[in-house]
């Protein structure tokens, strides 16, 4: 009787081990699928009309607020830092609110949005000196949805020093999990100038976990497997090593 619940606890013990490692490796799968699945893009609600309200802000050049925001998406309801991409344009603050489509500056649609250098705004974003004022100056630089060469006359040598570090480090910028992402908040209906509209762009963490590679994932499954079946059968031996020495006492 002895020898028999020691044979049902190895039993026990060793089925209880590898089913939590199934667990463990089926919940590890569907994670990676999810992160993988995501494309390094963000998650919003394309071709969902949201609104906004914009009023000016002192860290950034406007504090936008977002309404109307379907749950499950990487922005919801809420204020953001907001920024200005057109120059010669006059938005309409608060309590006006916009109708707006968003789109990732990671990836936006070709034409007018996707011809721009959102890789060297995200790097200004992301790498900021001075004040909103030197941001802005700067992203207009780069940025500037009035087709005018014409940007505010800016003597600030921190103003410049943004400018000059983006053109030496900002191209193919592509900011990584936390960083700043820009979010594209493109009006429904765009009236040539003076419109009460206008291309602007929020900030938001940028939520995406970098894809793990395939190869690896397999390798440590792999290890993980020959790790549980050596751990197996050491238990076993052991089990009988002890089941013996019981019989022969």
């Amino acid at each position: 009787m002895k020898i028999w619940k020691m044979k049902t606890n190895i039993r026990i013990g060793t089925s209880a081990f590898l089913g939590c490692l199934i667990i463990a490796i089926t919940f590890a799968s569907m994670s990676v699928y999810h992160v993988s699945a995501s494309d390094g893009g963000l998650n919003l609600p394309l071709g969902t009309i949201v609104r906004i309200e914009v009023r000016n802000g002192t860290e950034s050049f406007f504090n936008t607020s977002l309404f109307d925001v379907p749950s499950g998406y990487d922005v919801s309801n809420g204020t953001y830092p907001g920024w200005c991409v057109d120059i010669t344009a006059e938005m309409t603050l608060s309590p006006t609110t916009h109708d707006v489509v968003l789109y990732s500056s990671l990836d936006p649609p070709n034409g007018t949005l996707g011809d721009q250098r959102w890789d060297r705004v995200n790097y200004i974003l992301n790498h900021k000196k001075g004040g909103a004022t030197n941001i802005q100056n700067a992203i207009w630089y780069f940025v500037n949805f009035s087709n005018s060469s014409t940007v505010p006359p800016d003597t600030e040598t921190v103003t410049w020093e943004i400018i000059n570090d983006t053109l030496a480090n900002g191209t193919g910028y592509i900011p990584t999990f936390g960083q700043t992402v820009a979010v594209i908040c493109n009006p429904v209906s765009l009236l040539p100038p003076p419109s009460p509209v206008q291309i602007n762009i929020i900030e938001i963490a940028n939520p995406v976990i970098p894809e793990f590679p395939l190869p690896a994932i397999s390798l440590c499954l792999v290890a993980i497997v020959l790790l549980a079946v050596t751990v197996y059968k050491r238990k076993n031996r052991l089990g009988h090593s002890e089941i013996l020495g019981a019989s022969k006492t």
